[in-house]
């Protein structure tokens, strides 16, 4: 597993860990957001069709205890969800399925959320709020000080070095503007494919290619595509 910020993040092999992937999704998607009918799931354990085609991923803190999960699904012959949920019309320079993941059911535990505001990725606190984020006004130096996403950072690292490994080129997300902004100003730079639709409330779908990520950071947060690369094996290293 790989630490930042006192966490530790990695993938989930056993079946008893994700089975704590799902009890998190549970409590946060089903009781406290009521995105899914907790009476579907009498075992309270949130899991679907996808789940047995994906690679998870969990933060867990300095106890071992399980504080963030986010999942890779990959190409079953299903589709992706994005694609169930939502006509795909503008992702032009789409790959074969074999080079896709959907990235979803990113989760922080509530108890890590830095503030009371802050949505089921604990994400609201990061974003500008020019850009649909908290409006209380506190001053710059206060802003300043807040600290990046570690759990949301430190999940998509471990997604991005797995699909390096995997040869994975591209990425769909269907999301909340919320996100999208956030993950944006942390140099995640994603593309609209398609119009808004009702999936867990409204949510939009976007692609991406790593290569456009890489290119990004490269010229505007360096810093991050170190982060992204670090103990990442030299030759996935992307050349510029």
């Amino acid at each position: 597993m790989l630490e930042y910020d006192k966490f530790y993040f990695g993938e989930a092999y056993s079946q008893e860990l994700k089975k704590k992937i799902y009890r998190l999704r549970y409590e946060v998607y089903a009781l406290e957001f009521g995105f899914e009918n907790p009476y579907d799931f009498p075992d309270k354990l949130e899991r679907d069709q996808f789940d047995d085609h994906s690679v998870h991923f969990v933060a867990v803190n300095e106890d071992n205890d399980i504080i963030g999960t986010v999942r890779m699904i990959l190409d079953s012959g299903k589709g992706f969800p994005i694609e169930h949920a939502s006509e795909i019309t503008d992702f032009h320079d789409r790959p074969i399925s074999k080079k896709i993941t959907e990235v979803s059911r990113l989760t922080v535990a509530k108890t890590l959320r830095r503030r009371l505001e802050d949505g089921m990725h604990g994400i609201e606190s990061y974003i500008p709020e020019s850009q649909g984020g908290v409006s209380d006004k506190i001053s710059a130096e206060i802003r300043e000080r807040r600290r990046r996403p570690a759990i949301v950072l430190g999940l998509y690292r471990a997604v991005y070095q797995k699909c390096k490994e995997l040869d994975i080129t591209h990425m769909y997300m269907i999301t909340e503007d919320k996100l999208f902004h956030a993950l944006y100003k942390f140099g995640f730079v994603f593309s609209k494919v398609g119009e808004p639709v009702q999936y867990h409330g409204k949510r939009t779908p976007y692609a991406t290619s790593w290569r456009a990520i890489e290119e990004h950071m490269h010229q505007h947060h360096s810093d991050l595509l170190d982060f992204l690369l670090f103990k990442l094996d030299k030759k996935y290293h992307p050349r510029f």
